[in-house]
């Protein structure tokens, strides 16, 4: 269980991401990516000695997936909306988004 700021509930300096946390959303990895970019934003704020009256809150968005279909198609799944087809296969089947991932890791392409 966590707080709004991902800390484990009864804890100060523990904090909590991914799919091991209560949130009421669909588990998956962006998701799980977006709370370790808000974690590290929080470790660096108390890390300054900010009260923890000012770490940033995790607020949920709307379920998203895209799911590679072959080379060329696929299938996304959005609020309000589910397309299939090339469209979604461009996003997606590409490169499976390793290439997205490895630039966030700051790792060359």
């Amino acid at each position: 269980m966590v707080e709004k700021d991902l800390r484990v509930k009864g804890y100060n300096n523990i904090f909590a991401i991914g799919d091991i946390t209560d949130i009421p959303e669909i588990k998956q990895g962006y998701l799980a990516q977006k709370h370790a970019l808000l974690v590290a934003k929080n470790l660096k704020l108390l890390i300054k000695g900010s009260p923890p009256s000012k770490l940033a809150t995790y607020s949920t968005g709307f379920p998203l997936a895209i799911v590679s279909l072959g080379r060329k198609d696929g299938l996304a799944q959005l609020p309000y909306l589910t397309l299939t087809g090339c469209i979604p296969g461009m996003l997606k089947s590409k490169d499976l988004f390793v290439g997205k991932t490895r630039k966030q890791m700051g790792l060359s392409a």
